[in-house]
């Protein structure tokens, strides 16, 4: 079940805003600036998610403002799923395979909605989280396809949300489940890493659906 919400923190949302979520109290100015909308920074990191009973399952993430590559091991193979938002294109990578696809899937966003100006939060306060000044928040968010989350999620300046505690929602489905961000590395990501290597060889078109 953890796989399952991994791959729907990928793919289920995308970065225009879904619809608006009812708000308890009006968003201040700082809440709105702090860390509301998609990060303005390229890094890499380890996305690290845990439920409830103590299962951990960890993804790789690559991300730009402009594309986006995570990558994540099912059963014996490990997959890349590369973003190229400027192209308007999604390619799925087979690693050990040496295999690529095209796929048809919605622009990504990482964090259930949260980062959707849309979505309900409240300021809580500032920690420091890894060494890195962070401010936290209780939030609510919702996806395009009606994925809910409810929870608490920490910020950096740059919009990195690097940790979420909560509940994530999928009609009767419900998953309490924490993601953390390890080994974070801010700064520029080399393009080969979004390029489907000339060496593998193409596979039938894959659409991801929900």
């Amino acid at each position: 079940m953890i796989r399952r919400f991994i791959i729907a923190f990928v793919f289920l949302t995308g970065l225009v805003p879904s619809p608006a979520l009812t708000q308890d109290k009006p968003v201040s100015k700082d809440d709105q600036a702090a860390a509301w909308s998609a990060p303005t920074v390229s890094y890499s990191a380890d996305m690290v998610f845990t439920n409830d009973r103590g299962r951990s399952r960890t993804a790789r993430i690559y991300y730009t403002p402009e594309k986006q590559r995570l990558e994540f091991k099912a059963g014996n193979e490990i997959v890349a799923i590369i973003f190229d938002q400027d192209a308007n294109k999604a390619y799925q990578l087979l690693l050990n395979a040496r295999g690529w696809r095209p796929v048809s899937t919605a622009v990504p966003q990482y964090n259930f909605g949260i980062s959707d100006p849309s979505s309900s939060r409240k300021k809580l306060g500032t920690e420091s989280m890894g060494g890195l000044p962070v401010t936290k928040y209780q939030v609510s968010s919702k996806t395009r396809m009606g994925d809910e989350f409810d929870g608490t999620a920490w910020a950096t300046k740059d919009r990195i949300i690097v940790k979420i505690i909560g509940v994530v929602a999928r009609k009767t489905l419900k998953q309490r489940l924490t993601m953390e961000l390890q080994n974070l590395k801010v700064g520029l990501i080399d393009d080969a890493l979004f390029v489907v290597p000339v060496t593998y060889k193409k596979l039938p078109p894959l659409e991801i659906r929900n």
